[in-house]
């Protein structure tokens, strides 16, 4: 692997052994697998090539291409507020990190981060209900079979507007984990 990304930088062993205060003959064995280099070596290396060392790891970890989690399995989460979450599925690739869940609201009850904006993008479909959904000081009334996506920069809540339970799948890209904060009030 470090052979590979060294020789797509373009770069010689000799430019990155110097660089990563070892000789050659040694860079050579580590990327044969001849040696197995220490944790200080493998840094040097890693930092030689410009190259984070979690991200050596994340490229060496067979990852599983498909996650598949039982209801059984899923993380729930409820707040005396009348508002509970369910997180479906989180991706497992951390180079497109992102969480879908279930939503469900009380009537009357707010759902959001206290107007407060965060990073990436929220994407839901609405299940069940309807609701008044603010997203940075414009209403947009929700239901049932209506879909939406915003910025969550962009300060966000969601009022149940509807005499019962709003339910929505709702997708997080990056996750968020202020609803977990929420919930626990």
């Amino acid at each position: 692997m470090l052979r590979m990304i060294r020789e797509r930088t373009g770069r010689n062993q000799s430019e990155v052994a110097a660089k990563a205060g070892i000789s050659g003959s040694m860079l050579s064995q580590i990327e044969r697998g001849a040696v197995s280099p220490s944790i200080d070596t493998l840094f040097a290396v890693c930092s030689a090539l410009d190259l984070d060392i979690a991200e050596l790891f994340r490229r060496l970890s067979p990852a599983k291409p498909v996650r598949v989690v039982s209801r059984a399995n899923r993380l729930r989460t409820s707040s005396g507020a009348g508002i509970r979450y369910e997180q479906l599925v989180a991706s497992a690739a951390s180079t497109h990190p992102a969480e879908m869940i279930l939503l469900e609201v009380e009537a009357g009850r707010q759902a959001g981060i206290s107007g407060r904006g965060h990073e990436g993008v929220e994407m839901g479909s609405v299940l069940e209900g309807r609701a008044l959904l603010t997203v940075d000081g414009t209403e947009y009334q929700i239901a049932e079979g209506d879909s939406v996506s915003f910025s969550c920069l962009l300060p966000h809540r969601l009022v149940n507007a509807g005499p019962g339970v709003f339910r929505a799948v709702w997708a997080i890209l990056p996750p968020h984990r202020d609803y977990l904060d929420e919930a626990g009030e």
